[in-house]
């Protein structure tokens, strides 16, 4: 049945509208502070599997093949997980499914550490583990998106995305070198476990989005996040009658993905996720292989590794200053596309220490933390009954991209004899990627509403 639209009551408070007026406040940084501690262990398991593969290759006797399809094993679970994750995040909520993953990747990450000694029962737990994984950031980009005032939104979200999930995945190259030469490989996935630690916080603290309440019309509890969210307002919360803007629609949100109406944004943001995550994983899971035979010690080439993963905060934060101001994030994600290719060619071409600084610094900054602002491009473009939905699909076909991308670039390594081929592909997605964000439309304000109360 076709979607239809009503008209917004002037006496009744737009619960969209309360949320995107806010000034940020005190309870904004404490949910910001609980999905950065979600996205810090996300980011930290998904990376440290590329330090790693110097402690394993002999043991496990592993080809630069194996070694892509070991780099790329979590990814395919993660690929799995995050499609699934937005429906059931609009099925059941954002916060079950956070919990759910928050517990299992925990507990996957420690079962890691005691079982895995050969290669398949690696594989096959870090497929499981990237399953729990693939679960979270789909809907913490989703949740942070959903309680980010307008007029700071792209900052907020980056800065938080940032804060936990590149800081986790920077910190994995730094752990590395500090743990694996005295504890083992092991150690990494040790660490991960305490992840259960932030379940528990998570499980205590956090509330479930104002947003999906209000399309469930849970009004009481939209209320009671609203007094903690805007208390300037509570007198206005006291006496008035709450609606949510959307889109009232009788379709399933994965139907209306494909509709007229969001047909070529969906399908560009699926190709431009896959080929950025093909680019920034084929990059992260072989840096610190490729800097070890070009000369390096271990240390510095985790650390290479690190830098890579922490510049993309500053690389995401820049982004968002600029797409606030500018207005129109596509333009700003193409432009630092670009520049992520002209680093990858600078690092291709780098032959001294300081050059090749400067190339991974600024691949970092231009390649993941485009990524960033590209996340929450997608999420900013669809309604909130299809969010989680459009989120998760989005971010679970681009890690095939990211599946793909480790495990091409050592195949082509291989083939060729060195990494000179592997870069010309990922400038080639990369420069791709930029095209498609052009070719998608402005998204438009949903502001009709599709319950009241």
């Amino acid at each position: 049945m076709a979607q239809h639209k009503v008209s917004m009551p002037a006496s009744r408070i737009d619960v969209r509208q309360e949320l995107e007026e806010a000034r940020l406040g005190g309870f904004h940084l404490r949910l910001g502070i609980l999905i950065s501690l979600i996205l810090l262990f996300d980011g930290y398991d998904l990376y440290n599997s590329a330090y790693i593969v110097h402690y394993v290759t002999g043991p496990w006797g592993l080809s630069p093949t194996r070694i892509g399809i070991m780099l790329s094993s979590g990814l395919a679970g993660f690929a799995a997980g995050s499609a699934i994750s937005g429906l059931l995040g609009d099925r059941f909520g954002r916060r079950k499914i956070l919990l759910l993953g928050c517990w299992g990747s925990g507990v996957m990450s420690l079962a890691i550490a005691v079982f895995a000694d050969n290669l398949a029962l690696y594989i096959a737990l870090r497929v499981t583990m990237g399953l729990a994984l693939g679960l979270l950031m789909p809907l913490a980009v989703t949740y942070i998106n959903e309680i980010a005032p307008t007029r700071s939104s792209n900052v907020f979200t980056s800065l938080f995305f940032s804060l936990g999930w590149v800081s986790g995945s920077s910190s994995a190259g730094l752990i590395a070198a500090w743990l694996t030469p005295r504890f083992g490989w092991q150690s990494l996935y040790y660490v991960g476990g305490i992840s259960l630690v932030f379940a528990l916080a998570i499980q205590l603290w956090l509330p479930e989005s104002p947003r999906f309440l209000a399309s469930r019309g849970r009004w009481d509890e939209v209320k009671s996040l609203l007094y903690r969210l805007r208390p300037e307002r509570a007198a206005a919360y006291d006496v008035g009658e709450f609606a949510a803007a959307g889109t009232v629609s009788h379709r399933s949100p994965l139907g209306r993905l494909l509709t007229h109406e969001y047909r070529l944004r969906t399908l560009s943001f699926w190709a431009a996720g896959a080929l950025s995550l093909f680019s920034a994983y084929g990059l992260s899971g072989w840096l610190p292989t490729i800097m070890l035979k070009r000369g390096e010690n271990l240390s510095s080439s985790f650390a290479y590794g690190s830098l890579f993963a922490g510049m993309a905060v500053a690389g995401g934060l820049i982004s968002g200053f600029i797409a606030d101001r500018v207005g129109d994030r596509r333009r700003v994600i193409a432009l630092s596309y670009l520049l992520g290719a002209a680093m990858v060619a600078l690092l291709a071409w780098a032959t001294d220490r300081t050059t090749t600084l400067i190339a991974v610094a600024g691949a970092g900054a231009f390649v993941v933390g485009s990524q960033i602002v590209l996340n929450n491009l997608v999420a900013t473009a669809y309604p909130t009954e299809m969010r989680g939905t459009g989120v998760g699909l989005f971010l679970g076909l681009s890690r095939v991209g990211a599946m793909f991308g480790p495990a091409v670039a050592g195949i082509l390594q291989q083939w060729s004899g060195g990494p000179g081929i592997m870069f010309v592909a990922i400038g080639i997605a990369l420069l791709t990627t930029a095209t498609l964000i052009l070719t998608i439309g402005p998204s438009q304000p949903h502001v009709v509403v599709t319950n009241a109360h």
